[in-house]
């Protein structure tokens, strides 16, 4: 994206809605706040309710009923809360790896246990079908649309009465729902990192410790992504302030700053594997890339190859000399 699309969306974020045409008419679709959100939880029982009332099973109903009829089974559903638990455990361990290799080798085993849960929850929606909770989701999203729809940038009248938006036609709320979507990958966590690194927002970055003081509102009523842009401005902030070091060309990018920092926090860590002040270390099962990671200015040296030299066996004095 360029810099013009990025400051466009810093905008949006300050303005705190997003105007779009519809039929015809400026509308202002607002950004939803923390208080905004108990509507969707509202509308969603207020549906549900409805559903159950006019005989649409509901999912723990259904659920009896397959198992009933031996289409479903507790062993399934146990399976799925041991995969959910056992994704929970394999990235918090993830978390305390140290070396590249083994946080590789454990996001292969979490991409598995993932695609192995998405697989057997697919095959349990396509077997459960329709429920109340899925009316009542599906309303409840349609209702809140009409809720954050309104016809001026001040927020303050609704462009929709209950009335007029019980009596739309899919096709007409189907432009209102796209709209809704397309704002929220526009106003992606990954786009709101990418602004606060642009050139534009240096005079902002520093400013939104106090949040309430930058966006002149009390934080109850700040958007979510307002609170995002903020969030963000302090983490790159405070990464920038205690790294000097990071490499000029990776600075725009926040992918790579946050691995940059997360990587200097590990190679604390490694202290554990490599003491520098020691005349030799050895890390066993370590690659190329870890022992980089490690120590670049370390000096590496293949045992096999050392082996070789020595015409296929080493002794113990041998070893420890190599070791140095």
């Amino acid at each position: 994206m360029s810099d013009e699309e990025y400051i466009g969306i810093v905008g949006e974020i300050f303005d705190g809605y997003t105007e779009f045409e519809y039929l015809g008419s400026t509308v202002y679709l607002k950004h939803f706040s923390i208080r905004d959100q108990r509507y969707i939880h509202r509308y969603y029982e207020k549906y549900k309710s409805i559903a159950l009332n006019k005989g649409i099973p509901s999912e723990e109903g259904m659920l009896l009923q397959l198992k009933e009829d031996n289409l479903w089974s507790d062993k399934e559903e146990d399976q799925i809360a041991s995969l959910r638990s056992e994704l929970d455990s394999l990235s918090n361990t993830q978390k305390k790896l140290i070396l590249p290799s083994q946080k590789k080798d454990m996001q292969k085993s979490i991409d598995d246990k993932r695609y192995e849960l998405n697989k057997l929850l697919m095959t349990r929606r396509d077997v459960v079908g329709k429920t109340a909770e899925d009316y009542g989701s599906t309303r409840a999203n349609e209702e809140f649309i009409r809720y954050i729809i309104y016809k001026d940038a001040a927020l303050t009248k609704h462009y929709f009465t209950d009335e007029q938006f019980a009596n739309l036609s899919d096709t007409e709320i189907e432009p209102l729902l796209k709209e809704h979507e397309l704002c929220g990958k526009r106003l992606s966590e990954e786009n709101i990192q990418h602004c606060v690194l642009r050139d534009f927002f240096n005079m902002y970055i520093s400013q939104t410790e106090d949040v309430s003081a930058f966006y002149g509102k009390p934080i109850v009523q700040l958007s979510a992504y307002q609170l995002k842009l903020a969030l963000y401005a302090r983490i790159f902030f405070n990464i920038f302030q205690y790294n000097e070091d990071i490499p000029e060309h990776i600075k725009k990018d926040p992918s790579a700053v946050l691995n940059f920092s997360e990587n200097k926090r590990n190679k604390t860590s490694s202290t554990n594997f490599a003491n520098k002040e020691s005349a030799a270390t050895a890390v066993f099962g370590a690659t190329q890339e870890d022992l980089e990671f490690i120590d670049p200015n370390a000096k590496t040296i293949k045992l096999s190859d050392e082996i070789k030299k020595q015409g296929g066996s080493m002794n113990m004095e041998q070893l420890i000399e190599l070791m140095g």
